[in-house]
């Protein structure tokens, strides 16, 4: 398994990837994404690779503010993807240690993230590798009654 920045000829195998990370995006954005990531120095983008198929992939930038971090240079993970039969065997963690020292190189002190319920594997596999969750989202509940609400324009 190797680990290494992506480059220009990994363009179609990534953005394979980031359709099944991403399913419902059309995949006319997923490419102009990747191709202004390549073109960008403030994205830090790696592969995973084995047997020169693309297996992993993190993308990481840096943002001046992030729920839960102190300063205001934090790398922020905003894609992070292995293949199934490639997952529990090290690649998240090395691609994520990519993006991590990436950060540093850039003057980050702090690295965040997110995820949402449909990522149901996500917060272990975040909390795995030493991140703390900071905010949790926010779910309503509501009874459903056939009487008209009290107020409609709301």
């Amino acid at each position: 398994m190797r680990i290494r920045k992506t480059s220009e000829k990994d363009k179609l195998q990534r953005v394979a990837l980031r359709a099944q990370l991403w399913p419902r995006a059309e995949l006319d954005q997923l490419r102009s994404e990747v191709d202004k990531m390549l073109e960008d120095a403030d994205w830090g983008i790696f592969t995973a690779e084995h047997e020169r198929k693309m297996v992993g992939l993190v993308e990481c930038s840096v943002r001046d503010k992030a729920p839960g971090c102190h300063t205001n240079k934090i790398g922020y993970i905003e894609g992070w993807f292995i293949i199934p039969r490639f997952r529990n065997q090290g690649v998240g963690a090395r691609l994520v240690e990519s993006g991590e020292r990436w950060a540093e190189e850039k003057g980050c002190v702090e690295m965040a993230c997110d995820t949402t319920s449909q990522y149901p594997l996500s917060p272990d596999a975040h909390k795995a590798l030493g991140y703390q969750e900071v905010k949790r989202k926010f779910y309503y509940r509501k009874s459903l009654s056939w009487e008209p609400q009290s107020n409609p324009r709301l």
